[in-house]
């Protein structure tokens, strides 16, 4: 029984540390990685703040980042391919050509049943 609960507390921070580091702005190699999220409408957010298309280099730039650093765009299961394609060209046109495309990890696991 102690094992079940032990395995069951590793197994919710696991989940906790994946959900947590993959919603938010992160470290790599002691440099922060900003977070442009588009949501189900299209909206663009920079860092949770609503961004108007050609806003999004000076905020990213004027957050500090370099242009050689990765820029994560957080899209949703569907996304609008029109609105990924000017955010994307937005930011190559300003000089940030390391751009990816991620989207919300879930983590599930499955806890077997002690055998006697």
């Amino acid at each position: 029984m102690r094992t079940h609960t032990i395995l069951s507390f590793a197994l919710v921070i696991t989940a906790f540390l994946c959900w947590n580091g993959c919603t938010s702005s992160r470290v790599i190699k002691n440099t922060r990685v900003p977070e442009i999220t588009i949501d189900e409408s299209g909206t663009v957010f920079f860092n949770k703040e609503r961004m108007k298309p050609g806003k999004i280099v000076s905020a990213v730039k004027a957050a500090g980042f370099e242009r050689t650093q990765e820029v994560t765009i957080l899209i949703p299961d569907n996304p609008d391919r029109a609105v990924m394609g000017t955010v994307s060209a937005e930011l190559v046109r300003g000089g940030y050509t390391r751009t990816i495309f991620v989207k919300k990890r879930k983590a599930s696991a499955v806890v077997p049943k002690e055998t006697k």
